[in-house]
């Protein structure tokens, strides 16, 4: 809804602004009624007695991953169209003044194909990270710790996507690097170039562009790499699953990645992480009476 009060507002910039706004408040209609018509089918029968495999219960709790990528390329869109100020120069000069250098400059002395290829796969697990702690709620039964999960990060994703319109960033491959020098000065393995025309594509920047920073989605600030990799990290502690063994290293991976790879400033990744507590504080004002399962493991 906020969205196409964006597109309201804005309407004399952003082309098309009738058909998105349109298009958001009938998708906002279908979600409601299916998680209406779902949740009282659950309450009916009981959530245990309907299959996993009902798609029905598979777009009740599924529905979000869908969501959360068309309104990224929205968040595009409206930024693409306003054009408003890039912050890199404060961002740069931040980390500067904290650190005396630029911290991906710094991390340079590091580059070694390996420590490369492997950041390169830890940065892109992103993508595939929700759904895979989701499967593992989803599978074991565990519905209150999905919905909640799901609030969790659908609040995270939203609020960032806020920030990036007032706070655009392209990040430091951009502004304090060539951007299409890393693949010599930082080559990988076997996956790494693949990973990064992957990520590049989702970035909305066309290949051989002269200047790729002025189509990158600008989502620097906050980091939501750091931000779902801290919050998968927590969910999976408070619900007591084996996997928190995983997420604990793989957060600290992240973060490393995330300046080593050149994605983000380390002031993105302070802002990810104030985020991630913003986030975990209100998810529990808004559940504090509410039950959420976590005796069970997974």
């Amino acid at each position: 809804m906020l969205l196409s009060l964006i597109y309201f507002y804005f309407n004399f910039k952003i082309g098309y602004w009738f058909v998105l706004a349109l298009v958001n408040v009938f998708l906002i209609w279908v979600i409601y009624r299916l998680v209406n018509k779902y949740e009282i089918l659950a309450e009916k029968y009981g959530e245990s007695r309907i299959s996993n495999s009902s798609p029905l219960k598979m777009l009740r709790y599924w529905y979000g991953v869908a969501a959360i990528l068309f309104i990224f390329k929205q968040v595009y869109i409206i930024g693409y169209a306003l054009k408003p100020m890039d912050w890199d120069p404060v961002f740069m000069r931040l980390d500067f003044a904290l650190f005396g250098v630029n911290p991906t400059q710094w991390a340079y002395r590091f580059e070694n194909p390996l420590l490369t290829e492997f950041l390169q796969i830890v940065y892109v697990y992103y993508y595939p990270m929700i759904v895979v702690f989701g499967l593992e709620l989803y599978l074991w039964n565990r519905y209150k710790e999905f919905k909640y999960t799901i609030f969790i990060l659908f609040f995270s994703f939203f609020a960032s996507y806020v920030l990036y319109l007032l706070f655009p960033a392209n990040g430091p491959r951009f502004h304090l690097h060539d951007f299409y020098s890393i693949s010599t000065e930082m080559p990988g393995l076997f996956l790494t170039e693949s990973i990064r025309a992957f990520l590049n594509m989702g970035e909305s920047i066309p290949p051989g562009v002269k200047n790729p920073q002025d189509f990158v989605q600008r989502d620097a600030m906050p980091s939501l790499h750091t931000i779902t990799a801290f919050l998968i990290m927590y969910l999976s502690w408070k619900f007591k699953s084996k996997s928190f063994y995983f997420y604990l290293p793989y957060f600290f991976c992240m973060v490393a990645a995330t300046v080593y790879l050149r994605y983000h400033y380390v002031v993105d990744i302070a802002g990810g992480l104030i985020m991630s507590v913003i986030t975990i504080i209100i998810g529990m004002l808004v559940y504090r009476n509410k039950d959420i399962l976590t005796s069970k493991n997974t």
